[in-house]
């Protein structure tokens, strides 16, 4: 698919099919992700936690329910992806850094036919003790910082509506 199609397609998806995505498309979306570039070339500041365990994704979506009053965190994706911080991320660029990985994945899953969706709020209104969080048994230090839930949806192939009006200053 041409760039500036995925482009155009590329949107927020927020319904999934229960079907899931295959072995071979995850592998390239987590490609796709370590094309990204971080800044000061700090790769060992992020791990990316690609999650296919439906009973972690059961409990997330039921924590966020309870906890967070927020029943429809991932919106039922069959994968997920948490862009995580090490104790050697750079602070101030975190958050930049992980869009960027993020936006990889969310271009490339739109280039492979899938539905996606960057997912930030989750992360921010379960507390860093989650249940989700123990059932991954991530090293200390690993923290999420970003989310992209992805999957198949019939919204996948539709355009984004082009409601995007930017200001733009040329000198």
């Amino acid at each position: 698919m041409e760039f500036e199609e995925v482009c155009a397609l590329r949107k927020s998806v927020r319904s999934y099919t229960k079907e899931p995505v295959s072995e071979e498309d995850r592998k390239t979306l987590l490609a796709a992700a370590l094309q990204a570039s971080v800044g000061k070339h700090n790769d060992k500041g992020y791990v990316i936690v690609s999650v296919t365990d439906q009973d972690v994704l059961n409990t997330l979506t039921r924590e966020g329910a309870e906890k967070a009053g927020r029943p429809h965190l991932i919106f039922e994706a069959p994968l997920l992806f948490l862009i995580c911080r090490t104790k050697d991320a750079v602070d101030y660029m975190e958050g930049f850094d992980a869009g960027i990985i993020a936006e990889h994945i969310h271009l490339k899953a739109t280039d492979l036919g899938l539905g996606s969706i960057i997912l930030f709020g989750f992360i921010h209104h379960l507390p860093p003790d989650a249940e989700y969080l123990k059932m991954l048994h991530l090293p200390q230090g690993i923290t999420p910082l970003l989310g992209v839930a992805v999957g198949h949806s019939p919204l996948a192939g539709e355009r984004r509506k082009a409601d995007r009006h930017f200001g733009i200053i040329e000198r």
